[in-house]
This record gives C-alpha cells, structure tokens and sequence, in this order.
C-alpha cells in the first residue's frame, strides 16, 4: 500500500507510479491511497510517484439572457519525486 500526502487532492485524483495510473482511494484532501502491484516492488529501483488531479468540466446556469460558467479546471500533475524499492 503506498500512501501520498499532499494537499487539495480531488475525489478522482491518481497516484501514478512510473507514469503508470494507479487505483487510488481518497483518504481526505491531504492523503491518497493506492495498492502497488507486488511485481512492482519485486526488483530493486527508483520510480517516479506522481499524482494527476483530472480535469472539471464546467457548471452552466441561465442567467436572463446571458449564461455563466463556474468550476472549471484543467488537470494538473504534480512534480515527480523518487520512490527507492529496495
């Protein structure tokens, strides 16, 4: 199990390990969750953990003759750190 603490994770967020998305449990805002497949962490090396916040799309209500839109975000991946399997 690898746990990722951050902060503003959304509900959809992933944990990516070496790029790859994996099933990931919202803990809280600040934590995720995510099981490592043991042939993963088998041989010894350095991965790159990442976390992808997806894309929101965007809310419309009428407003008179004029409509606006609210919420929208674009996905966003965090930095890479390293994560030794030894």
């Amino acid at each position: 199990m690898l746990t990722v603490n951050g902060g503003n994770f959304s509900s959809k967020a992933t944990i990516n390990w070496n790029g790859a998305a994996l099933t990931t449990t919202q803990v809280s805002a600040n934590q995720l969750m995510a099981t490592v497949p043991a042939a993963d962490v088998a041989t010894p090396a350095t991965v790159q953990v990442t976390v992808t916040n997806p894309a929101t799309a965007s809310t419309s209500m009428g407003m008179g003759m004029g409509m606006s839109s609210s919420g929208a975000t674009m996905a966003e991946t965090s930095s890479a750190m390293n994560f030794m399997v030894n």
